[in-house]
């Protein structure tokens, strides 16, 4: 009888597996390792279902009848709104009395399992919580990634819907824009996140050694193998996700064998004669033009649409439409959540959110890392940011091309502690608009720390024997050596 009505519940849970269900016992110390009864509840609180149990306990509390069709605030006494409420806050096995005769079970909610089902209003102060700035460490999740920008919030939904399903997985992007953090949440979000998330860097293994890590290898496969043999990414990943970045820089020779893998779901380790049945959801990265390679013959055709069931564009830093938010949110995440006593002002955010960021959002976060370290007072000026961000250059040392909201610095007005001979004018007068802006950086560098050098390139970013160079470069002359 147990027996039967463990099947019983698991077919409960599994028939409503896209809904709430509330899963109740009459102990509590036997609440957290079985449920007694269940009912299941639509995002409106409407109960949909109940098991046998709960339908013949609870019948009595609505005056006997069906218990579906009966909103859950009509059998307990607290409404499907403080429900959510109260296990938003605690995954605990909680107290739950009954409407009309008081009886006292314990009960714990579990989710929808199924991303497709959208909550409704009433659920709405839980889902808020995705939008709270994580600390340093903590995982992201896919609506706090995908921000306020509509071409990215609509990619997460889609994301939402297929990541469950047997569908490999393809992101497409800049280096830089967070490839691999997106194919973290869409595991940690998915049926697989209590499994392995296994990253393989496709481009960063050596050709030599990039068959026997994916594979693995039995005992003696070859000179130098351990002694036991080793287990490879796939085999690692088994019933979790396979995350396979900068997957166009995969040799050629080991594309036959990851197709098989992936056809067969099934691998054969190097020196080993059985293969062994692998269960994996794959994602793949790159930057790369795919379908450009395969015309090349640098990548097979059969295997770019074995890994490319559906695919995803991350867009570049310079793209997104939520750029000024998602700077304060990395800023809050690099200062610790302390964002109350760290901001930016208003000149620095306009010129940071104007900027081009070549590196994506790893640029960013080493620009704002720089700025927490050098700012004072807890605020972030221009003064505060790297040089390459006030100056672009591209790689050449002239000034970048992709800036095309910033207009042409114009000639620094001289101060009361600057020299403003002549001679200063004239070698001013010679720089570009570019230079001009690194000279005005400098100076005030210079000027703020009452021309100290020392203090003054580390507020710049730039070596002293650099600052030397560019102080005679721009005939900036200390006061008293005029």
């Amino acid at each position: 009888m147990q027996s039967a009505h463990m099947i019983e519940s698991a077919y409960f849970l599994s028939q409503f597996e896209d809904q709430w269900v509330l899963r109740l016992s009459f102990e509590r110390e036997l609440a957290e390792v079985s449920s007694e009864c269940l009912v299941a509840m639509d995002g409106e609180g409407k109960i949909l279902a109940a098991d046998r149990v709960a339908s013949r306990s609870l019948a009595r509390e609505i005056g006997g009848g069906n218990l579906a069709g009966r909103q859950i605030g009509d059998v307990f006494d607290l409404s499907f709104e403080k429900l959510l409420d109260i296990f938003s806050r605690s995954s605990m096995v909680l107290p739950i009395r009954t409407q009309k005769t008081g009886l006292q079970m314990y009960g714990s909610l579990r989710c929808p399992q199924a991303i497709s089902v959208k909550p409704l209003k009433q659920v709405e102060k839980p889902v808020s919580r995705s939008r709270e700035v994580p600390v340093v460490g903590e995982p992201l999740t896919l609506d706090y990634l995908a921000g306020e920008d509509r071409r990215l919030k609509e990619s997460v939904e889609r994301i939402k819907r297929v990541m469950n399903k047997p569908i490999p997985i393809l992101l497409n992007g800049e280096t830089g824009t967070g490839k691999e953090m997106f194919a973290q949440a869409i595991h940690n979000a998915s049926r697989r996140a209590d499994k392995p998330f296994v990253a393989v860097n496709c481009a960063a293994i050596p050709e030599s050694l990039i068959e026997s890590e994916l594979f693995g290898y039995k005992e003696g496969a070859f000179t130098g193998a351990r002694s036991k043999g080793m287990r490879g990414k796939i085999l690692q990943s088994d019933g979790g996700t396979l995350f396979l970045d900068e997957i166009g820089d995969m040799p050629a020779s080991l594309q036959p064998r990851l197709l098989r893998v992936l056809a067969e779901r099934e691998v054969t380790p190097l020196g080993g004669e059985t293969p062994i049945p692998v269960d994996l959801h794959v994602i793949c990265a790159t930057h790369r033009n795919i379908m450009d390679m395969v015309a090349g013959g640098e990548f097979r055709e059969d295997l770019y649409y074995r890994l490319n069931g559906v695919s995803f564009e991350l867009p570049s830093l310079r793209e997104r439409s939520d750029i000024s938010r998602l700077i304060s949110d990395v800023l809050t995440i690099e200062a610790g959540n302390s964002l109350e006593s760290v901001t930016i002002d208003d000149e620095a955010m306009r010129v940071m959110s104007e900027f081009s960021w070549p590196g994506n959002i790893r640029q960013l976060r080493n620009a704002l890392r720089y700025a927490l370290a050098v700012c004072d007072k807890g605020i972030i000026t221009c003064a505060d940011l790297p040089v390459d961000v006030i100056c672009p250059q591209d790689p050449k040392g002239q000034p970048a091309k992709a800036l095309p909201r910033q207009a042409a610095a114009p000639l620094p007005e001289t101060t009361e502690e600057e020299d403003s001979t002549p001679a200063v004018e004239e070698a001013v007068a010679g720089l570009s608009a570019m230079e001009q802006a690194e000279r005005q950086v400098i100076l005030d560098a210079l000027q703020k720390h009452k021309w100290q050098v020392s203090k003054a390139v580390k507020e710049v970013g730039i070596s002293r024997a650099t600052m030397y160079r560019k102080m005679d470069k721009y005939a900036i002359i200390p006061p008293n050596k005029r």
